[in-house]
């Protein structure tokens, strides 16, 4: 018997898991990857706010995750990788 391909699991939307993590293209510092990552937000999610910004590391990598409030009132965690701007 030849065993089946399982299907792969869903990833999801850009940004909602580190494995998902929105990678801005052509950010060369902090200042503008900060600034990228707000009008990413704006763009995508018009009518979330941002709740807070923190900094984590996994995996050797850096991310930027963004705690954000939908219109409805709930929560949501959106990543950036920020590793190739990080400290510049």
């Amino acid at each position: 018997m030849s065993a089946q391909a399982q299907p792969a699991a869903p990833i999801g939307p850009p940004g909602l898991t580190i494995a998902t993590a929105i990678v801005l293209p052509g950010i060369a510092d902090e200042f503008h990857g900060v600034a990228g990552e707000h009008a990413f937000i704006a763009a995508n999610f018009p009518d979330w706010h941002i709740e807070y910004q923190t900094r984590i590391t996994q995996n050797d990598r850096d991310y930027d995750l963004l705690g954000m409030i939908k219109p409805d009132r709930s929560k949501a965690t959106v990543f950036f990788d920020i590793t190739d701007w990080v400290g510049k």
